[in-house]
Order: C-alpha cells, then structure tokens, then sequence
C-alpha cells in the first residue's frame, strides 16, 4: 500500500492523542481474559504489539504495507509482523485465541473489508475471540467528533475516503459481519461516540 509511503513515519505521533486510550483498553482486555495466541491483522505500525510486548504478552501481526512494517521492527519493542495480504493468510485454522484488528476496515472496499473478517473468524480458535475497532458513526456522535473523524478521513484522501464514506453509509461494522456466528462479548466507546471497540466471541 503506497498511500502509507510518505505517512507511516509521523503516524503513531499524530494519532497518538486519539488513539492511546484505545491501546490501553486493548491491553486491559488481554490482560483480563489471559488470551495466549494473539493476532493484530493490518496491524500498521505495531503499535499495539509493541504494547502488548512492553506489558508481557507475545503477539504477532500481519500488514500490507512496508513503510508501516518498517517502523513495526524498529524501537525498544520492535513488533513481530510480517508482511501479508489480510484476505489470504497463511495461518491454519482455529489457531489464535484473539484475532483483532484497529481502524483497518473503514479504509477498504465493502468487499476486501468482508473477506478480512472472513480470514479473522477461520483462524480463531472455537471459544476464542475478535476484537475490532473502527468508527461508529451515529446520532450519538458528537458534532465535534464527526467532523474530526471526517476531516481525518478526508485528508487521508482519494480511495481511502471514498471507502470511508461507503462503510458508514453502508452501516459499518454489523453490515461487514452479517451471517459471521459470533456472540458479543463487550462494547466500549472512544472519542465521544465516533470510535468502537466490540469483542465478539467465536
């Protein structure tokens, strides 16, 4: 993915403020439910890893992107990632406890974004569980959260923010998971209403 060539370096530095809350409530689910085999599918710039990894938890990722996957291996806690396409990994089935995925699906086509969940639910475990995070728009957002969502969005530019645009219009995340059996677990809510956290159990 090349729109992340010039973006990738200062990414984690501008989100940071917008993003962290959602980093730690991750870690504190993680640490609740003692998962064991981790995955961070489009997992960018390893951020959450390198979280998860700093509090004691072995993870693994995949992403598309190379200029993502260049700060993934560099710091203190260089992330476990490797670079794959999400709608084909090459993992077996069933084989994580947690499989989760953060501000990736918005930014895909309808039809990629579907098949990324497909792969989500054939490689976690039975009993296992999927954690997404993405926007929620709705009249419980804010005024001031959509249009910094937008204006973020926006920015972003070209295909990305078309397809952010046709996630919301298309009903986000319960229309991408339609027909896929799974229980929600837990919801939490981030930047006034116009960020989710769902964790559905297989």
């Amino acid at each position: 993915m090349q729109e992340y060539h010039y973006s990738a370096r200062f990414y984690d530095t501008i989100l940071s403020p917008f993003i962290t809350p959602i980093r730690r409530r991750v870690v504190a689910l993680v640490q609740k439910y003692r998962y064991r085999a981790i995955l961070d599918v489009c997992c960018g710039t390893g951020d959450q890893l390198k979280l998860l990894k700093k509090h004691g938890f072995d993870a693994e990722g995949v992403d598309i992107s190379d200029a993502m996957l260049s700060i993934a291996h560099k710091g203190q806690h260089p992330a476990n990632c490797i670079h794959e396409d999400a709608t084909q990994m090459h993992y077996g089935d069933a084989k994580f406890d947690l499989v989760m995925t953060a501000f990736a699906l918005h930014e895909k086509d309808h039809t990629t974004a579907r098949k990324i969940i497909e792969e989500m639910y054939r490689v976690t475990a039975e009993g296992g569980d999927m954690l997404i995070v993405d926007y929620e728009i709705s009249e419980k957002t804010s005024s001031f959260a959509k249009t910094l969502i937008t204006l973020i969005e926006w920015f972003a530019g070209g295909e990305h923010y078309q397809n952010f645009k046709a996630y919301n219009q298309k009903g986000g995340l319960p229309t991408l998971l339609a027909g896929i059996p799974v229980t929600e677990v837990e919801r939490h809510y981030f930047a006034r209403h116009g960020v989710v956290l769902v964790l559905y159990r297989i």
